[in-house]
């Protein structure tokens, strides 16, 4: 079931990490997986769980508080992503094409208790992670071990919201988003939205050009260290920035979001075809 392309996961930021000493006194869980060594190391300042991928402890995979269902650290483009809930006619389904350590999936488990989720990563350590470190509503979720580039061209199911955060260690070829953003666009049901998460030194410009090719409307977001964008993607009828600074109070005031809609959403920029290229050219041109 699962493939051979690379790793595919939830990428976070890398920030400074302690001695090789004090983390590994403090691995709670340590797997070799099909994908590399995988550990989870509580930070002994915090208390927060941080999620490694290689004996190097230089990059935090994913974090976890336990207790805390929906701590999203700092890292911005996951709290970023938080406003496609705006945009969702219906939030019944929803689909994770990149579940990492859980964080968005724990996040939108709290707020949204009737949700059904699909949760999917390449890499089975994640879910076993997540099933010791998280309180998941099982009657709620499901967890599919597959590749989120193959998923897509298989799967039966239509979703409300669409959230992609896949990573790789190397940058992505282009070819391997053929297709991608088509198949995800025909997976969304009525007032449905597609929302990616693109690192941008990951990503190649003709991916980019792929999916402005391949919705109507895209908004966007970009986290203050300029590594990451959030691109909110939907059909239909352009939303004006009013009606979803109105949707984002109102879903504030109903749901009382540890990160605030309203404020999340000043941050967001509507892309237009003039300035489309202009937000193609942020990103490298690779092969």
């Amino acid at each position: 079931m699962l493939c051979k392309l690379g790793i595919f996961f939830s990428f976070l930021f890398i920030r400074i990490v302690h001695s090789a000493d004090t983390i590994i006194s403090n691995v709670l869980y340590s797997k070799e997986s099909p994908y590399g060594l995988v550990e989870v190391i509580k930070d002994p300042d915090s208390g927060v769980l941080d999620v490694y991928m290689s004996k190097d402890y230089d990059a935090v995979h994913s974090f976890i508080l336990p207790g805390d269902p929906t701590y999203l650290e700092s890292a911005q483009y996951q709290i970023f992503t938080t406003i496609g809930f705006c945009f969702a006619k219906n939030l019944k389904d929803v689909l994770l094409l990149g579940l990492g350590g859980g964080e968005f999936l724990s996040y939108l488990n709290n707020y949204f208790l009737n949700t059904h989720v699909d949760a999917l990563d390449i890499n089975p350590a994640m879910f076993e992670i997540i099933e010791k470190f998280r309180k998941i509503n099982s009657n709620l979720n499901q967890f599919i071990c597959d590749d989120a580039f193959k998923y897509v061209f298989k799967m039966k199911d239509s979703y409300d919201l669409i959230y992609c955060d896949v990573y790789s260690d190397k940058p992505f070829p282009s070819e391997t988003y053929k297709g991608f953003f088509e198949k995800a666009r025909e997976h969304l049901n009525e007032g449905g939205v597609f929302v990616w998460n693109a690192f941008i030194q990951e990503i190649s410009r003709t991916i980019v050009e792929r999916m402005f090719e391949s919705f109507e409307n895209i908004m966007a977001i970009a986290t203050d260290d300029g590594s990451n964008i959030v691109f909110i993607c939907y059909q239909g009828t352009k939303k004006s920035k009013e009606n979803l600074e109105e949707a984002a109070n109102n879903m504030q005031a109903q749901y009382n979001f540890r990160y605030a809609l309203p404020d999340l959403m000043k941050k967001a920029v509507p892309i237009s075809r003039e300035d489309k290229a202009a937000w193609v050219m942020k990103f490298p041109v690779l092969g």
